[in-house]
Formats: C-alpha cells, structure tokens, sequence
C-alpha cells in the first residue's frame, strides 16, 4: 500500500471535514485504500516521508491496521481507519471510539488523567498514581466509575519499523467501583504504556472494559521522527 495515498485521502478529509455529507464518500475511498487481508506495514522509509501522522492498530487477534491521523481538535487527535473505525484520543488514552462492535462513549474528569503529568523525561522519577472518572459504553453501560492505578516505570523496548527503541513502561491497573448490568467474571484489566526516554508516548495496548478487545497502538510516526 501506497503511503502517498493515505497522505491524499487524509489531507482530503481535512480539507472537508467541516462538510458531514462528504464523510460516507471518504470512508467509501479510505476502505478500498486500506483493504488488506494481512498485516498492514510500512517501511522506515515509507513512515518518513509521509506528509501526515499514521500509526498501527491492532484490534484484537485481528490483522494491524494502518490509521492515519485526520485532524486534532481541542488538543484531541482523531485517528480513522478503513473500516469506519474512528479513535478519539487525549495524551495517547482512548477517550472515545466510533465504528466498533462496543464503544466508548464518553469519559469524564480527562483533565486530571495521570498521562498527562507522567515524567516528560526518562531521568524524571516515576511516582505511582491514582485517577478515578465516569464512563459511559454501548449496550446500556452508564454512568460507570473506574479508578486507576499506574505503577512505577519500568525499562523495556519497543520493536517496530526494524527498529529496537528503548524506552519506559508505565502499567495502569483499571478496577470497575459498581456493579455491572449483567453478570461479570471480572472487574479489573491493565492497559500499557511506552514513553521514549525523550518523553514521547510511541505505543501502548488499551482496553475500554474487561471484556472488550485490545487495542494495539504503535505510533509509527513518532518512532521513525526518533531515528531521523
């Protein structure tokens, strides 16, 4: 797959997304784009001289996707994808999801989202921290209190683009505080987080709920802006 084309249909979006009507014609040509029966992947190569931001997803035991950033808004980045997928996203966490087979609909109390203050340098020392908030999800799930709790970082490394990039790994440990509408095995999950050591976040693994499919994000981007 052509890199120059997901810089054309993104730059398209942009251009009219002021126009609703326009969206089903753009996801219409962004689906034919991203048509891939395996892994989508690019090159070091590729990632660089793309014009527009793009990222891999994985979701779930689904093949990686590429998502190419459509435009920020209020500090938030909206990523889209070829299957009418939109990833809403502040600071790195999914704060809301259009087009999934479960969403997350809205989150409360993101100012005080402990990704937003986590050290912005690796010599920075980790503090483990707490956030509670409301979530609201499809299938009649409101109104949900989750509380947090991050760890204190870890060394690791990350591999994408061929390349081996060390960097720091924060685990947020997510508890639902209520019951569930429905019978739940489970109340609690983990979500990951990899800082390069110059404080830029270049991947993570989110879930919305315990039950719900992973969501693989590697920010091909930010990681080939490292080794230029």
């Amino acid at each position: 797959m052509n890199v120059k084309i997901i810089t054309l249909i993104a730059l398209i979006l942009i251009l009219i997304s002021g126009c609703s009507g326009t969206y089903q014609a753009y996801y219409q040509t962004l689906k034919i784009a991203f048509a891939e029966q395996n892994d989508a992947k690019l090159t070091l190569m590729e990632v660089q001289q793309s014009d527009i931001d793009v990222m891999s997803v994985k979701r779930g035991k689904r093949p990686a996707a590429i998502m190419a950033l459509a435009y920020i808004e209020n500090s938030q980045h909206k990523w889209v994808s070829s299957d009418n997928t939109m990833l809403i996203m502040d600071k790195g966490r999914i704060i809301r999801t259009i087009g999934l087979n479960e969403n997350l609909l809205y989150s409360s109390n993101t100012n005080f989202d402990p990704l937003k203050s986590l050290p912005s340098h690796s010599n920075d020392k980790p503090k483990q921290q707490r956030w509670s908030r409301i979530v609201d999800r499809t299938g009649d799930e409101y109104s949900y209190p989750i509380e947090s709790i991050f760890s204190q970082a870890s060394p690791d490394t990350v591999q994408a683009l061929s390349l081996n990039i060390e960097a720091i790994l924060y685990v947020e440990t997510l508890n639902y505080k209520a019951p569930a509408n429905y019978l739940r095995l489970n109340n609690s999950w983990q979500n990951y987080f990899w800082y390069a050591k110059n404080g830029e976040l270049i991947k993570s693994i989110q879930k919305v709920s315990p039950l719900s499919e992973s969501l693989g994000i590697t920010y091909l981007s930010r990681i080939a802006r490292l080794n230029q």
